[in-house]
């Protein structure tokens, strides 16, 4: 990876982390997501429509738009029961698990463009988001804390986000970034919205009313995070840009001590210097 992708990930970490404080902290976490979503959806339609004419979508684009639009959909439901279920820094971290499962598909599909590095940061890197959990592993058992929903939820979102991001992977091959980012966030938004049901629209306005703010600055630039990974995605192995992603842990593990006043810091910073560890690694090898 270049020290340009590099910087473009750690920034998409840092405003990640913010959004997922953010969203964690609102008064309608689901409210919240639609609301930031129909934002995000008007905001940028008139750049859309600007780049619509050399996007040149083809078939198998609109194939892989599609298959984004719904992981993307059940990543954010599952993401967002976790929330209901669990603290931020401890469902934050266990979704980020992602890059043990992409780096298994980089083992089989793309060989020779993995090291043995890059590959043993990604496993570090899991490693790591495991680590946050020793404390309830210690009282209650490995079996015990999966059975939790803010595990299941987790470790559920961890999945869609390794299926996305390798969808992702092979949409940007076909469609400019930009584009195939503002289609399938129209999809994934308008699928939360159906989910939700009559009351969406009622959620969505009274969560914009009491978190005006908050809401603003996710529509506008929680998108431009996810845009910046696949520009990256473009150029690099999906397992070395999802991994350095991890770094996220670390600002949300921080911002749910100070902000929502989470305990069991020193595990969870322990576990998010393991990912942050493994990152690294996975940058010197790749």
């Amino acid at each position: 990876m270049t020290g340009t992708a590099i910087a473009l990930v750690l920034l998409s970490a840092a405003l990640h982390a913010a959004w997922n404080f953010l969203n964690k902290g609102s008064a309608d976490r689901w409210a919240f997501f639609v609301a930031q979503g129909v934002l995000t959806c008007l905001c940028y339609a008139p750049l859309v429509v600007w780049d619509w004419p050399r996007a040149g979508i083809d078939r198998l684009g609109w194939v892989w738009i599609a298959a984004s639009a719904v992981t993307h959909a059940a990543y954010a439901v599952f993401l967002l029961k976790s929330y209901d279920a669990g603290d931020l820094s401890v469902a934050y971290p266990l979704s980020r698990t992602a890059p043990v499962l992409v780096a298994v598909w980089d083992i089989a599909t793309a060989r020779g463009q993995l090291t043995i590095g890059g590959v043993a940061g990604a496993v570090l890197a899991g490693i790591g988001a495991v680590t946050l959990q020793l404390p309830a592993l210690r009282a209650r058992g490995g079996r015990e804390v999966l059975r939790e929903k803010v595990t299941r939820y987790a470790l559920m979102t961890a999945v869609f986000i390794a299926v996305f991001t390798v969808f992702d992977k092979q949409g940007v091959a076909h469609v400019p970034p930009f584009v195939y980012l503002y289609l399938l966030s129209v999809g994934e938004f308008s699928l939360i919205w159906v989910g939700l049901g009559r009351s969406a629209v009622g959620r969505a306005v009274h969560e914009l009313r009491v978190n005006t703010r908050p809401v603003l600055f996710t529509g506008l630039v929680g998108p431009f995070s996810y845009l910046l990974i696949l520009w990256v995605l473009a150029t690099a192995p999906a397992s070395y840009v999802l991994g350095l992603r991890q770094t996220s842990i670390v600002f949300g593990v921080i911002l749910g001590r100070i902000f929502l006043g989470e305990g069991e810091t020193r595990y969870r910073l322990a576990g998010a210097a393991i990912i942050t560890m493994g990152s690294l690694l996975i940058v010197a090898a790749g």
